[in-house]
């Protein structure tokens, strides 16, 4: 979790389709705080991060960390039936 960074959150939003407003509501965390999870700043905590990762992978993102610590995303092909997803 701690690996994700503003990027990949931006990402994950991209293959969703989300707005920063979206994750925001779908989440329950404020846009300030998804605006700071975006930019990596270092005062937001562990679970608002927590949060965010697990709203979008509610909404059919995963976040995968690779053998060299690099984190790719995956969209899941066929969300409703939980199906192996693509990778990036």
């Amino acid at each position: 979790m701690a690996a994700v960074n503003g990027a990949h959150l931006r990402g994950a939003r991209a293959l969703l389709g989300w707005s920063m407003s979206d994750l925001a509501e779908v989440s329950g965390l404020s846009l300030s705080t998804i605006r700071r999870l975006e930019q990596n700043v270092q005062a937001v905590g562990l679970r608002s991060r927590r949060v965010a990762v697990e709203s979008l992978e509610g909404g059919g993102v995963r976040f995968l960390k690779l053998e060299d610590g690099a984190v790719a995303l995956a969209e899941l092909a066929d969300r409703s039936a939980g199906a192996a997803g693509t990778r990036f």
